[in-house]
């Protein structure tokens, strides 16, 4: 009756490789291999601007460089960087390169987590860049059609926390993580009804209702016994609601003045929470940019001899994440 964040580290870790272990046999996967990703506040993430130079010098010069951006020893952390642009700044050639360090525990623990469920991790990635890796695909898609957002701010609200984003003609220029999720929402409906995690997750799918200005009148349509409940759990929800989207402002100021970008034209939104009916109008409607549900499957057809279709086409903003990691397969 408590979230799975509440409970003893131990029985976390074996909830976790049982539930593995379980999925596993149920759908028959015969393969060990897993690409796998950790989530963004497990990860020191930084974009910086070093001089131009080959591949094979910025190789030989960021283990050194790294040290000053990472707020701990290089022999603390397994790190990893990725080239993502040349600029020109100042009359001078740079290059933009993102740069991911984690640390030697949190990775050994991941490692060993998978490892006792079974499988062995090929790739290990993180949450925020699985889920630019499955845009991606779809903005091929945008730009065949002309109708195509600069920039675009992709948010993706999980249980424990709300990744976000920004992408500027699809190069990623700031990730930020902001420990807000569905369980937040949770946990105030079950504080409000008095009753335990499991019912007020449920109610929370079934009645929440987020009230938006366009849909003042929406509730006094509603049989009085829901509107009653729709109200309360809104009520209760607002607190969070409103540090999600301060939360989400900030993120957009320090990207527009102090990355120094356009500001974000369109927001794709994605995770459970992405589900809350009126979410996507409520972010529209206050940050003043349009919101659309990002779905993962628009360029992938889906046999359904091998999935349940209505199941992915009901539940495909939980997909997000995992279609860009299936989309590193391919990748040596």
């Amino acid at each position: 009756s408590e979230s799975i964040d509440d409970l003893d580290p131990d029985i976390k870790h074996s909830l976790y490789v049982n539930t593995i272990k379980k999925i596993i046999k149920q759908k028959g996967f015969n393969g060990k291999n897993v690409i796998t990703a950790i989530p963004g506040d497990s990860a020191i993430i930084r974009y910086i601007k070093v001089p131009y130079m080959t591949e094979e010098e910025l190789k030989n010069m960021i283990p050194y460089d790294a040290e000053q951006y990472i707020p701990l020893s290089m022999d603390q952390v397994v790190f990893d960087y990725q080239v993502l642009s040349e600029t020109e700044e100042e009359n001078q050639k740079k290059l933009e390169v993102l740069l991911v360090a984690v640390k030697n525990d949190t990775m050994n623990q991941h490692i060993s987590l998978l490892k006792d469920a079974g499988v062995s991790p090929v790739v290990i990635d993180v949450d925020a860049f699985a889920l630019c890796n499955a845009f991606s695909l779809n903005l091929k898609e945008e730009s065949e059609t002309g109708v195509k957002a600069d920039t675009v701010a992709l948010i993706d609200i999980g249980a424990k926390m709300t990744s976000i984003n920004i992408l500027e003609n699809g190069i990623p220029h700031l990730t930020r993580d902001i420990n807000i999720g569905g369980n937040n929402f949770t946990k105030e409906i079950q504080r409000e009804f008095n009753i335990n995690y499991a019912q007020a997750e449920e109610l929370k799918k079934q009645h929440a209702v987020i009230m938006v200005e366009s849909e003042e009148l929406l509730l006094s349509t509603m049989p009085s016994s829901d509107d009653d409940k729709a109200s309360r759990i809104f009520e209760a929800i607002t607190p969070a609601l409103n540090k999600l989207l301060n939360d989400i402002r900030r993120s957009f100021d320090f990207y527009e003045n102090t990355v120094k970008r356009k500001p974000v034209q369109k927001i794709l939104l994605s995770g459970g929470s992405s589900k809350i009916k009126n979410i996507d109008r409520f972010l529209s409607e206050r940050l003043g940019v349009p919101v659309e549900i990002n779905y993962p499957f628009k360029n992938i057809t889906i046999s359904s001899k091998n999935f349940d279709f209505d199941y992915l086409r009901a539940n495909a903003v939980h997909f997000n994440v995992a279609l860009g990691l299936a989309l590193r397969k391919g990748e040596k």
